[in-house]
């Protein structure tokens, strides 16, 4: 299958594409652009605006203000939609930005940011992996998350751990340099050097692309996926397999040791695979993949889509693939509504306009991915009118928007949510032969007990400027427990020396918050990159933004989302003798008794737990007093019972 054109193609098809207009609306390709054949076009950047607040200027005393980090030599270790760069973990207060180096070293080498304090103070541009050692390459792309091990509460015992691709050419016969991984831990305590691993690919069986998921969960595991892409001159061929990578911590080393297996994932030959996310649930346990493309039997109103996988245990099972119509008769309604009749008209013009169900729709450039504190996953990503025939789309002010998709039933049904029209969707930085794109960035995040979702996005809302050269860093939330969304989307740049000069802006995937039983107080943490006049190859400068506030009171709770108890996992180890664990998470403080019935309902053993704090416990639960044979254990809140069956030998 091949997941990309040949570059002589892609360009070819650019052109054309590019004269394959609606009534002024520019199409482009369905396909999104390769990291490879991108280097080469060459591409004039748009008409970008100069920011009229110098950092010397007054700005307004509501805007956000940003603090310098780290630099890198070139504005490519932003590029495309890795998401995973910046971390927030609030029980150690700390905050951590991965990035490549400024040249000298080199930008093959990658650094850290950090800040203990909550993003106030920071160290910035630590080495975390050397391209020069034994085994390495220089790294590319790289994306980190910060492991806090259990209860601890001082950042110095917590770690770094980074992930990236590298240019160790073990693809080999493929005429390209991609192949390796490398990946490490480095301690937050200052003097503590960096441990690094370089993972090569294993031909004929495993070729490692580009990683383009990446997370740590709550619950200290480490997750990567990426898709075993055979590497041909110019091209690479998707295998029919995601690769997933899975650490497990080692306190004999600190560090994570990493197994590499294969998820099957058929698609559509005449399609590749534009992006693929990685989430879990704060207990760790219900997990999510989401991949945007089309499977063999493409739907018809439905080009690029997302398509879903769960597991409920951990990662060890994943289910079938799970697709989200966007378009026909089981598509969804907030998608098919989102374009006004005027433009449709404009659109179809001098043909009628087809009915809204018989219209197609796309989402498949890039996207991001969280899981709230129900283990029900949420998605961002652009949508626009498409022709999958075609091999067309249209992200055209007018016909796109960036949309929030996500189950409130564990996927059982699906629903979609305008965050906001679009105004500019790309925008190409070219300095002669190197190109780099910008996109609208889409990206997702959740306070830590996954009780709020948060959304960004990139978009130039300048007059005049044509295309997104001059973005602002855009912002909404959802609270799940309401079943609402923030009443307007916020320009979290608008009036601050970051206006109009977002470029690449990211947001962490965790936020900070002060919590009680029904407020919330968050601080999002965002980074962007300075550009040095548009040009790609110049080095940039990284800046955060640490006062970006917003608070929300949880009232008038919806009786469906009305239990504290988000998830009751199965106990371990089942079957048992003598005691096994239980673990449960609490999105709220909460009184809690556990009931054993034997099979024939009987109470056998009532346990009162008294008032447990939210967030992840394990109870233990001590069996000896009962004969062996099968019992129901049920936790209950006072409002909900949750009942799971374990074995006693």
């Amino acid at each position: 299958m091949k997941n990309f054109f040949l570059f002589a193609l892609s360009l070819l098809m650019s052109t054309a594409l590019a004269q394959q207009n609606k009534n002024g609306f520019k199409a482009m390709s369905k396909h999104a652009p390769d990291e490879m054949q991108i280097t080469g076009h060459d591409f004039s950047s748009g008409s970008s605006v100069e920011n009229p607040l110098k950092p010397e200027a007054q700005r307004s005393p509501n805007a956000v203000s940003v603090i310098p980090i780290g630099e890198a030599g070139n504005a490519f270790g932003f590029a495309f939609m890795r998401t995973t760069y910046l971390w927030a973990d609030n029980n150690i207060n700390s905050v951590s930005f991965i990035h490549r180096m400024l040249n000298p070293p080199g930008t093959g080498y990658l650094a850290m940011d950090i800040s203990k304090d909550g993003g106030e103070n920071w160290e910035s541009n630590i080495q975390v992996y050397d391209p020069t050692l034994s085994g390495a390459a220089n790294g590319r792309y790289p994306q980190a998350a910060l492991y806090n091990p259990e209860g601890n509460t001082d950042p110095d015992n917590a770690f770094f751990h980074y992930f990236a691709p590298t240019l160790d050419g073990s693809n080999t016969g493929s005429g390209t340099d991609w192949g390796g991984y490398g990946y490490g831990v480095k301690q937050l305590m200052t003097g503590v050097a960096p441990t690094q691993h370089d993972q090569t690919s294993e031909p004929p069986d495993r070729y490692q692309y580009l990683p383009s998921g990446f997370t740590i969960t709550q619950t200290g595991e480490a997750w990567m996926l990426d898709q075993n892409n055979l590497g041909e001159t110019g091209g690479y061929i998707y295998q029919d397999e995601l690769i997933i990578g899975h650490g497990i911590w080692n306190e004999d080393n600190n560090d994570f040791d990493y197994t590499f297996d294969f998820i099957e994932l058929e698609i559509n030959p005449d399609d590749g695979i534009n992006d693929a996310k990685i989430a879990f649930a704060p207990d760790g346990q219900t997990g999510w993949i989401c991949v945007l493309t089309n499977l063999p039997d493409v739907l018809e109103y439905s080009s690029y889509h997302p398509i879903f996988l769960k597991t409920e245990d951990g990662g060890e099972n994943w289910s079938d693939p799970v697709e989200v119509p966007l378009g026909g008769p089981d598509g969804l309604e907030a998608i098919q509504q989102f374009i006004s009749d005027e433009n449709l008209e404009a659109f179809f013009s001098p043909d009628p306009v087809p009915p809204r169900d018989e219209i197609e729709y796309y989402m498949g450039y890039y996207c991001d991915l969280s899981v709230d504190a129900w283990g029900n996953p949420h998605i961002s990503g652009m949508v626009c009118l498409s022709d999958n025939e075609a091999g067309s789309i249209w992200p055209n002010e007018g016909v796109m928007a960036m949309f929030h998709i996500w189950s409130d039933d564990q996927g059982e049904t699906w629903e979609a949510f305008n965050l906001r029209d679009l105004k500019r969707f790309r925008a190409d930085f070219s300095n002669g032969n190197s190109t780099i794109s910008q996109f609208n960035r889409p990206q997702v995040a959740t306070t830590m007990d996954g009780g709020i979702i948060f959304f960004s996005w990139l978009d130039t809302d300048v007059e005049g400027v044509e295309d997104n050269s001059s973005p602002d860093i855009w912002f909404r939330e959802y609270l799940p427990t309401l079943g609402t969304h923030g009443e307007d989307p916020t320009n979290v740049t608008e009036f601050s020396a970051a206006m109009w000069v977002s470029n690449f802006g990211c947001m962490s995937h965790y936020v900070f918050s002060e919590e009680t039983e029904t407020d919330y107080t968050c601080t999002i943490p965002f980074v962007y990159e300075e550009m040095q006049d548009g040009d790609p190859l110049a080095p940039v400068q990284f800046h955060y933004i640490p006062d970006f506030i917003k608070s929300y009171t949880i009232t008038d709770i919806t009786p469906e989302h009305i239990n504290p108890v988000t998830s009751v996992d199965q106990n371990y180890p089942n079957p048992f003798q003598g005691s096994t664990s239980i673990q449960i998470n609490l999105l709220r403080s909460s009184d809690l008794v556990m009931e054993v019935h034997n099979i024939a309902g009987q109470m056998v053993k009532t346990i009162d737990l008294g008032k447990v704090s939210k967030g992840l416990h394990d109870i233990v639960l001590n069996a000896e007093d009962l004969n062996p044979g099968i019992y129901f254990y049920t936790l209950d809140t006072g409002k909900d019972r949750i009942t799971k069956k374990m074995i006693i030998r």
